[in-house]
Protein backbone atom coordinates (compact mmCIF):
# COMPACT_ATOMS: atom_id res chain seq x y z
CA UNK A 1 0.00 0.00 0.00
CA UNK A 2 1.26 3.50 -0.81
CA UNK A 3 0.04 6.82 0.49
CA UNK A 4 0.67 8.97 -2.62
CA UNK A 5 2.98 11.87 -1.89
CA UNK A 6 3.39 10.80 1.69
CA UNK A 7 6.15 8.18 1.78
CA UNK A 8 9.91 8.30 1.33
CA UNK A 9 11.92 5.10 0.96
CA UNK A 10 15.68 4.92 1.34
CA UNK A 11 17.62 1.98 -0.07
CA UNK A 12 21.07 1.62 1.55
CA UNK A 13 23.48 -0.83 -0.06
CA UNK A 14 26.84 -1.98 1.26
CA UNK A 15 29.00 -3.77 -1.30
CA UNK A 16 32.57 -4.67 -2.13
CA UNK A 17 34.00 -1.91 -4.28
CA UNK A 18 33.66 -2.85 -7.94
CA UNK A 19 33.19 -0.41 -10.80
CA UNK A 20 29.97 -1.93 -12.18
CA UNK A 21 28.07 -2.33 -8.89
CA UNK A 22 26.53 1.16 -8.98
CA UNK A 23 25.30 0.77 -12.57
CA UNK A 24 23.80 -2.64 -11.75
CA UNK A 25 21.88 -1.20 -8.81
CA UNK A 26 20.64 1.81 -10.81
CA UNK A 27 19.54 -0.44 -13.68
CA UNK A 28 17.21 -2.35 -11.35
CA UNK A 29 15.36 0.88 -10.54
CA UNK A 30 15.26 1.95 -14.18
CA UNK A 31 13.91 -1.36 -15.47
CA UNK A 32 11.06 -1.25 -12.93
CA UNK A 33 10.24 2.40 -13.56
CA UNK A 34 11.05 3.42 -9.99
CA UNK A 35 12.56 6.93 -10.03
CA UNK A 36 14.86 8.15 -7.31
CA UNK A 37 15.20 11.80 -6.36
CA UNK A 38 18.52 11.53 -4.55
CA UNK A 39 21.46 9.17 -4.99
CA UNK A 40 24.84 9.03 -3.32
CA UNK A 41 27.72 6.60 -3.65
CA UNK A 42 31.03 6.60 -1.86
CA UNK A 43 33.99 4.32 -1.44
CA UNK A 44 35.13 3.58 2.10
CA UNK A 45 38.70 3.20 3.34
CA UNK A 46 38.29 -0.56 3.73
CA UNK A 47 37.48 -1.35 0.09
CA UNK A 48 33.71 -1.23 0.45
CA UNK A 49 31.18 1.11 -1.10
CA UNK A 50 27.93 2.58 0.15
CA UNK A 51 25.11 3.38 -2.24
CA UNK A 52 21.99 5.20 -1.06
CA UNK A 53 18.92 5.97 -3.12
CA UNK A 54 15.91 7.98 -1.92
CA UNK A 55 12.58 7.35 -3.64
CA UNK A 56 9.02 8.61 -3.21
CA UNK A 57 5.87 6.49 -3.09
CA UNK A 58 7.35 3.06 -3.82
CA UNK A 59 4.79 0.25 -3.72
CA UNK A 60 5.51 -2.37 -1.04
CA UNK A 61 5.86 -5.15 -3.60
CA UNK A 62 8.37 -3.08 -5.61
CA UNK A 63 10.33 -2.36 -2.44
CA UNK A 64 10.60 -6.07 -1.63
CA UNK A 65 11.37 -7.01 -5.23
CA UNK A 66 14.12 -4.38 -5.52
CA UNK A 67 15.63 -5.39 -2.21
CA UNK A 68 15.77 -9.05 -3.27
CA UNK A 69 17.18 -8.22 -6.71
CA UNK A 70 19.88 -5.99 -5.20
CA UNK A 71 20.87 -8.84 -2.85
CA UNK A 72 21.47 -11.05 -5.90
CA UNK A 73 24.31 -8.81 -7.12
CA UNK A 74 27.49 -10.73 -6.30
CA UNK A 75 29.37 -7.79 -4.75
CA UNK A 76 26.50 -6.76 -2.44
CA UNK A 77 27.04 -7.55 1.24
CA UNK A 78 23.95 -5.95 2.79
CA UNK A 79 20.78 -4.06 1.85
CA UNK A 80 18.63 -2.02 4.19
CA UNK A 81 15.34 -0.35 3.34
CA UNK A 82 13.62 2.30 5.44
CA UNK A 83 10.22 3.76 4.59
CA UNK A 84 8.98 6.89 6.31
CA UNK A 85 5.42 8.15 6.30
CA UNK A 86 5.48 11.93 6.11
CA UNK A 87 3.04 14.12 7.97
CA UNK A 88 1.28 16.73 5.80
Amino acid sequence: MVLRGKTRTRFSVQADYEVSTLSRVLELFSVRGVPYYNMSARQTDNGQQWIELDCSDVEDQNTNLLMNKIRQIVTVRAVRVETLVLAH
